[in-house]
């Protein structure tokens, strides 16, 4: 019954066809006439750099966006109520339950003219555990660590779609998630394929395009540059199509600390907190100091009580040999201490314009008088702009319509245009395309070199830490257990360490 099922979704010739989408906002073509056809039972990879159009393609398929010219067709056998998302921000209502959020999309209980919770309950229960989520039905969103979050996220989408085939769109879905988590994700979307679902897959991991996906099409500047079949490529094809040249490389000339001779800016000793129980660590001016860990480790925690966003319960913090630990985060700030969040939104100003955005930390310096100087403004957020190559139609737009990726530079370069001692980064490239990403962290490392700047980076890509890190440290049960140099540190090495422990 199961074969003849997906034999019958495989006479299909597509479970949607893409043809011509146009898009423009404004000056800005998003879309310039983008063709995408989507078959059962294969995974079609869409890539390309932050602000290619990927989200707006995806944002059209899910009609948030009317697009200018072209067309989406969907077979008559099936239909846009069989095409389920699962977009960046993920969508789920924080104050709400996991039941609730699931159902809010696949349709309550109804018994008696009231809602059926203990059905809702179980039958919620029951998705998850098929899908190996282990959380509890009843407990808030909100409570939920990144990769429970969006593991129900992605069990919300599956839930609308048809026992075979339907439409999987996947919008950097493995983005919040450690690589054991990310592995348990393919192999639930192989199961899918085999389930003759169409699924969309975008991902900044290339080696999670090359492990799962038959077919990719790759967007620059709004268009087509590339479709073709996966197994033809490898990673440094992938680079190449998707920055439209060989990614630059580390130089092996940059600056780089005395490991013998650099003083330490940042010493912690001792620190614990609710995860974090004795940690001990020491970070040289012009030194990136990569910290790797499981979920649970105590690898974020770290960076929130070094931040002051979490108060330690024992343990000492020291900035330069000045005593830090219990100040509050408007202190730190004020001591030469920035930190990135892990997550993008609580780091960006929604509703203000990308200019706003990008000198909202350094405001006490722009005051003239009793008024803020317009041109300073304007010169301290063409900087951050030029500097981080931000691609914004103009500085005055809200900064909630810029690409992930480009909101992530803007906050990176806020903080960098202070006068800084040490910067904590969590997840400081998280879901930003890989040529963005080596730019960015040439900057940061540019930038720690000329101004002895200490820099602290949190990462679950161990690629990313292996690249860019003079030293890396394994974290477990809330402990620095292991510490590797950088960089170069085969991820096998690093895997086997963290995995170890």
């Amino acid at each position: 019954m199961v074969h003849s099922a997906i034999m019958e979704m495989e006479q299909v010739a597509h479970a949607v066809e893409v043809r011509g989408i146009r898009k423009a906002f404004g000056a800005t073509q998003a879309l310039a006439g983008v063709d995408l056809t989507l078959l059962p039972g294969r995974v079609h990879a869409l890539l390309g750099a932050n602000g290619c159009g990927k989200s707006t393609l995806v944002k059209v398929l899910a009609g948030y966006h009317v697009p200018d010219a072209g067309e989406i067709i969907f077979p008559a056998t099936d239909g846009a109520s069989h095409i389920a998302f699962v977009h960046q921000d993920l969508g789920l209502v924080a104050t709400l339950s996991v039941a609730e959020n699931l159902s809010l999309t696949a349709g309550f209980a109804i018994q008696g003219g009231r809602i059926d919770w203990d059905y809702e309950y179980f039958a919620t229960g029951k998705l998850l555990r098929k899908y190996g989520v282990t959380c509890d039905p009843r407990t808030q969103v909100g409570d939920l660590g990144p990769t429970d979050q969006t593991m129900v996220a992605i069990v919300r989408a599956l839930a609308i779609l048809p026992e075979h085939g339907g439409i999987l769109v996947l919008d950097e879905p493995t983005a919040r998630l450690p690589a054991a988590e990310a592995d348990r994700l393919i192999e639930m979307l192989q199961s899918l394929k085999a389930r003759g679902v169409a699924i969309l897959y975008i991902s900044h991991r290339l080696e999670e395009v090359l492990k799962l996906a038959d077919e990719l099409t790759v967007l620059r500047d709004g268009r087509t540059v590339h479709h073709g079949e996966v197994a033809e490529l490898d990673r440094k094809d992938l680079v190449r199509l998707i920055i439209g040249h060989d990614a630059a490389t580390m130089d092996e000339d940059a600056p780089r600390p005395d490991r013998g001779s650099a003083r330490a800016i940042l010493e912690v000793s001792e620190l614990s907190g609710y995860r974090v129980g004795g940690a001990n660590l020491e970070v040289a001016g012009g030194e990136l100091l990569g910290i790797a860990g499981l979920v649970g480790s105590g690898r974020s925690e770290l960076g929130r009580l070094i931040f002051g966003l979490q108060r330690a319960t024992s343990g000492k913090i020291l900035l330069e040999g000045r005593d830090v630990t219990d100040m509050s985060v408007p202190q730190h700030v004020r001591a030469g201490i920035a930190y990135v969040p892990q997550d993008r939104l609580s780091g960006i100003f929604k509703g203000l314009s990308v200019a706003e955005n990008a000198i909202v930390a350094e405001l006490d310096s722009l005051v003239s008088g009793l008024t803020i100087s317009e041109g300073r403004c304007n010169a301290a957020a063409g900087g951050v702009i030029r500097s981080f190559q931000v691609k914004s139609p103009d500085m005055s737009v809200p900064i909630e319509t810029l690409s992930g990726g480009n909101q992530q530079k803007v906050v990176l370069g806020k903080w960098l245009r202070r006068d800084l001692r040490l910067l904590i980064l969590d997840e400081p490239t998280q879901g930003i395309d890989v040529g963005a990403r080596t730019d960015i962290f040439h900057i940061i490392r540019k930038v720690a070199a000329e101004r002895n700047i200490a820099v602290l980076v949190m990462d679950s890509d161990l690629e990313i830490l292996s690249e860019h890190c003079d030293r890396i440290c394994i974290m477990a049960a809330g402990r620095i257990m292991n510490e590797f140099d950088g960089p170069g540190v085969p991820i096998t090495t690093l895997n086997r360490a963290i995995y170890g422990h």
